[in-house]
């Protein structure tokens, strides 16, 4: 299991079993495209890590 947090805060933002969609998942929530589509302005809250944790049971 993957866990999408917050570097300074320690906040949880997503949760999943394969750290590629804790990937997609920072991909699509976390950017935003004009109507062109050809500009990508990203808005993060805070610096962002994925890290590995124990699967609950």
């Amino acid at each position: 299991m993957y866990v999408v947090a917050g570097l300074n805060t320690g906040t949880e933002y997503y949760r999943a079993k394969y750290q590629s969609r804790c990937i997609r998942w920072i991909n699509e929530n976390m950017s935003k495209h004009n109507t062109r589509g050809d500009d990508i302005k990203v808005d993060i809250p805070e610096p962002l890590i994925i890290k590995k944790v124990e699967d609950e049971k």
